[in-house]
């Protein structure tokens, strides 16, 4: 007679009874995503076939073949995880949720034990108190990794955006467009422009730029190389840049660092810049 399995039919057998009482045990959680007046019938029913998965996983761990475990162990890992960051759980309402799925799994598996008392051994109960928060521990452990993953992901795309947000080219008349650039500007940050101006340019039909840095605190050795770099970039494209906003301050320390601004054609404001393409009409009237 294989004692685990009978006891993975009888956890699988009574699987709704247990995620029944796990949703119960939610109203005890801290944090709003399984809060009880936020949870709607779309979210519940998530839930259920999520919380049916994990009775499955944990169950499978009693299985002969450790693969199956593994497989699931993986795959509902990998699901949960993706689920809870697409909702903004908090990985600590997770961690106590896996927290109550262990209370509830352990009652189902001490009520196995009191109604079989006649076949299961001390040695048993021990065996299968390791196996089940062994099991349990690396769901944690696989659902936190991955959290992390997507999370990580998700904050390198989000920083993503914001440098394009932070470096927007902005169309002024006809073939003629600015970059206002504000803020200082560290390595990423250049990286972003010299990858994304160039091809917004492009997609404007833009040949005539001028790069703004009336909003830009420090011009270092290496901000001065990207701007280089940038113009000659657009150069081979076709489109002409000129610079305008360099402040008195931001000058001298170009000067006292030996920044050589001689190679770019300057403005002292951006209107001034405008004004040599021939924009100077446009420049009035937005004064008005």
């Amino acid at each position: 007679m294989n004692k685990d399995q009978l006891l993975h039919d009888y956890i699988i057998t009574h699987s709704a009874e247990l995620t029944e009482k796990w949703l119960k045990l939610r109203r005890k959680l801290r944090g709003r995503f399984y809060s009880e007046d936020q949870l709607s019938e779309e979210k519940k029913q998530l839930l259920i076939e999520q919380h049916t998965f994990t009775n499955t996983t944990i169950a499978s761990a009693l299985l002969e073949d450790p693969a199956v475990f593994q497989q699931n162990k993986e795959k509902w890992a990998a699901q949960v995880a993706k689920s809870r960051v697409e909702q903004d759980a908090q990985v600590h309402e997770v961690v106590e949720a896996i927290g109550n799925s262990r209370t509830v799994f352990w009652e189902a598996v001490t009520r196995f034990m009191d109604e079989h008392q006649d076949i299961v051994t001390s040695e048993d109960a021990r065996r299968w108190n390791h196996l089940v928060n062994g099991s349990i521990d690396q769901l944690m452990t696989d659902f936190t990794e991955q959290y992390q993953i997507l999370m990580i992901s998700r904050l390198s795309s989000q920083q993503e955006l914001i440098s394009e947000l932070s470096c927007p080219v902005i169309l002024i008349a006809d073939t003629i467009g600015t970059l206002p650039l504000i803020g200082a500007i560290d390595t990423e940050r250049a990286r972003v422009i010299l990858e994304t101006v160039p091809e917004n340019c492009v997609a404007k039909r833009i040949t005539n730029l001028v790069i703004d840095l009336s909003g830009v605190p420090i011009v270092d050795t290496m901000v001065a190389q990207q701007l280089y770099m940038l113009s000659k970039t657009l150069f081979l494209l076709g489109i002409r840049t000129v610079f305008s906003g360099i402040r008195p301050d931001v000058a001298q320390t170009s000067i006292q660092l030996g920044l050589d601004f001689s190679e770019y054609q300057t403005y002292g404001s951006l209107e001034q810049a405008l004004a040599s393409m021939g924009v100077t009409c446009i420049i009035e009237e937005t004064k008005v």
